[in-house]
C-alpha cells in the first residue's frame, strides 16, 4: 500500500468514525417519519385525505347557527375541537364577540417563513358573518401544556383567556399569546406564536371547516432526545376536547 491510498483510506475511515455517532439519530427520525407517525395515524383526522399523513384534511368543525347561538345564549365566544388529531384540541374563538370590535383581518405571523402554499400566506382573514371568527391550537408551544382557552378571566395576569385583550396565558410556565395579532408571544418562554388553525366558510350552508395551520407540527426549539418528542401535540400528556359550550369564569 503506497503513502497516498493509506491517507485516503485513513481519511475515509476518520470520516466513517466522525459521522458513526449521526447515523441512529438519522435513521431514528427517518423511522418516526415512516414507523411512528404510521401507529398514530389511526388518530389522524387526515388518514383518508389523498395528501397523506403529510397533508391536512377538510374538516367539518361547527355550523355558524350553532356557534353564534352558543355565543347568545352562555355567552360563551369559544368552540372547541380536535384537528388535525382526533384527540388533539383546538378552538374557535369570535374576536369581535370577545372584544366587542371588529377583527376581520390579521397578519400571518408564520408568513415566509415554511416552504409550500399555506406559508405563502400573508393575512389572515376571519370567517362568519363579520369576518370575526378564528381558530387556534389549544396545545402551549412551549412544552406541550393544554391551554385554558375556556375560562375567560378580565386580567392577563390571571391564566385564561382575557375577554378585554384576547391574551390567552397558559398556566403551566406564563406563556402568553396574543389572539388578536395572530397569537405571538407577548410573554413568558414560548419560542414562536400559538399554531393558527386555516378555516373556510360556507356562506350557502354555514358550515366551517378546519383546512390547515400555518406552522408545522414540529417544534425543534427546545432540545429533543428522541424523534417522537418533536411532536407540538405532545403523546405523554393526556388532552381533552372540552364539550361545548365549554366557557366558565376565572379570576
Amino acid at each position: 500500500m503506497n503513502r497516498r491510498t493509506f491517507l485516503r483510506l485513513y481519511l475515509v475511515v476518520g470520516a466513517a468514525i466522525a459521522i458513526a455517532p449521526l447515523v441512529k439519530p438519522i435513521a431514528d427520525y427517518v423511522g418516526y417519519f415512516y414507523n411512528e407517525i404510521g401507529t398514530l395515524s389511526k388518530q389522524y383526522l387526515v388518514a383518508n385525505n389523498t395528501n397523506g399523513i403529510s397533508g391536512f384534511p377538510k374538516y367539518k368543525v361547527a355550523n355558524i347557527k350553532d356557534f353564534q347561538q352558543q355565543v347568545k345564549t352562555s355567552n360563551c365566544p369559544v368552540y372547541f375541537f380536535a384537528y388535525p388529531l382526533t384527540n388533539e384540541p383546538c378552538f374557535l374563538v369570535d374576536l369581535e364577540a370577545l372584544l366587542g370590535k371588529p377583527v376581520p383581518q390579521i397578519q400571518n405571523p408564520y408568513y415566509g417563513q415554511f416552504a409550500g402554499p399555506l406559508g405563502q400566506i400573508k393575512t389572515i382573514n376571519g370567517v362568519g358573518p363579520n369576518n370575526s371568527i378564528y381558530a387556534f391550537s389549544d396545545v402551549c408551544v412551549h412544552l406541550g401544556c393544554q391551554l385554558p382557552a375556556q375560562v375567560l378571566v378580565t386580567s392577563s395576569n390571571d391564566p385564561g383567556l382575557d375577554i378585554d385583550n384576547s391574551i390567552l396565558h397558559c398556566p403551566c410556565h406564563g406563556s402568553m399569546y396574543l389572539l388578536e395579532k395572530g397569537g405571538i408571544v407577548v410573554g413568558g418562554p414560548a419560542p414562536r406564536p400559538l399554531p393558527i388553525v386555516f378555516l373556510e366558510y360556507d356562506e350557502n350552508s354555514g358550515d366551517i371547516y378546519a383546512v390547515g395551520t400555518n406552522a408545522p407540527y414540529f417544534s425543534a426549539a427546545i432540545p429533543r432526545t428522541k424523534p417522537s418528542d418533536n411532536l407540538l401535540y405532545d403523546p405523554r400528556y393526556s388532552y381533552s376536547t372540552p364539550s361545548n359550550p365549554a366557557c366558565s369564569k376565572g379570576g
